[in-house]
């Protein structure tokens, strides 16, 4: 079934499509727009065709290649997967693994089935691990390993059950369940999570996007180090009511190419364990973030960075299009499908200035970016 976009928003030149069912954006030129907006218009491929040469000045076989090109792009399939019945009732046997969290005052236990499961979770916020015994946790977390799914639990209560090539899937979810307990929200109150690394100066944020292999992480890892607050690391959340981004406490990945210049000013850092994340990701080392008295627990952010680290480049800061940063964090980021928020994004990222970092010298980097800080 051939889908309109619900949304359209027009920033800077270009269009902002969201498509409802399939929650994705597009970003498209006039032309394009124009041309969707006739296919919404008319059901006949006829009228179309007509509309369209009068509109373009066009032969009818040219605007039915238009037709066919949008019945392309609009043939989009939704994200969302039918499931089966769950075939696995809570069953308490399973708490194989347990370990207690604290986090801000937050107490919470996670039980885990298998070795096996616990590394997807546990090694991000090992760090947490609460040193004292803790009688009454109020939140409980159960993660089973079952008939080649996943299970998801809180406080028994089945949030969901995934495929195990989807586990990345089940870490998403872990991470918004966490976030909620952490700062005492509610799932529907969150704008989304970005895809994005976010550091501050106590005042105000910047979020750091970059594809994968260009230094994010490592980038953020050397920021931390040279004073700046670590917000989160590749999972942003940002509230609707406000459009702040809040902390998340995960410890930052680091791949083998930053080892040796993290070693040199992270204490400890050659004694971390190497944790086998994937044959995607491969080996990495979890550094856990520097925890600063006093430090907020949101931002208010109006800028974003994608890093670029290229061997013998000169240190660079241009300003890019939001189209070119969207390609770059959208993919892997989660924005809530209610049309809500999907318009209060829209507004958000209109109001956002977007530049590229590259560079080879990490001091002079930190640098320009530190100068990006209006406060």
């Amino acid at each position: 079934m051939l889908k309109i976009p619900s949304l359209s928003k027009q920033i800077k030149g270009q269009h902002l499509l969201w498509f409802s069912d399939s929650n994705s954006y597009f970003i498209v030129d006039e032309q394009i727009n124009i041309l969707i907006n006739l296919f919404g218009s008319y059901t006949k491929k006829s009228d179309f065709i007509s509309a369209a040469s009068e509109v373009f000045g066009v032969s009818h076989s040219q605007s039915e290649m238009f037709y066919n090109e949008i019945s392309e792009l609009l043939s989009i399939n939704s994200f969302d997967e039918k499931k089966n019945t769950p075939s696995f009732s809570f069953d308490a046997s399973f708490r194989t693994y347990s370990e207690t969290y604290i986090i801000n005052g937050k107490v919470f236990q996670v039980n885990y089935s298998h070795k096996s499961v616990k590394e997807l979770i546990h090694p991000q916020i090992k760090h947490l691990v609460s040193e004292k015994s803790v009688n009454n946790t109020q939140i409980i977390f159960d993660i089973f390993y079952v008939n080649n799914s996943l299970y998801f639990y809180k406080n028994t209560v089945l949030i969901d059950f995934y495929e195990v090539k989807n586990y990345h899937v089940l870490q998403g979810n872990f991470c918004m369940q966490l976030l909620c307990v952490i700062h005492e929200k509610h799932e529907d109150e969150w704008m989304g999570t970005i895809h994005a690394s976010t550091v501050s100066n106590e005042k105000e944020a910047i979020l750091v996007i970059g594809k994968s292999g260009k230094g994010k992480s490592t980038f953020t890892a050397h920021a931390m180090t040279a004073g700046m607050n670590l917000v989160a690391d590749d999972f942003s959340p940002i509230l609707a009511k406000n459009k702040h981004v809040y902390s998340y406490p995960g410890a930052i990945s680091i791949k083998p190419g930053a080892f040796d210049s993290l070693s040199k000013i992270i204490p400890g850092f050659n004694t971390l364990p190497l944790i086998f994340k994937g044959q995607e990701k491969g080996s990495v080392k979890f550094v856990v973030p520097f925890q600063k008295d006093g430090s907020k627990q949101s931002y208010p952010c109006k800028i974003m960075v994608s890093i670029c680290y290229k061997p013998q480049s000169k240190t660079e800061l241009k300003e890019i299009s939001f189209a070119k940063a969207m390609e770059i964090f959208v993919p892997d980021s989660w924005i809530s499908p209610k049309e809500i928020h999907a318009q209060e994004f829209m507004n958000w990222i209109e109001n956002l200035s977007f530049f590229e970092l590259t560079y080879s010298n990490t001091p002079e980097a930190l640098e320009v970016f530190s100068k990006l800080f209006k406060s």
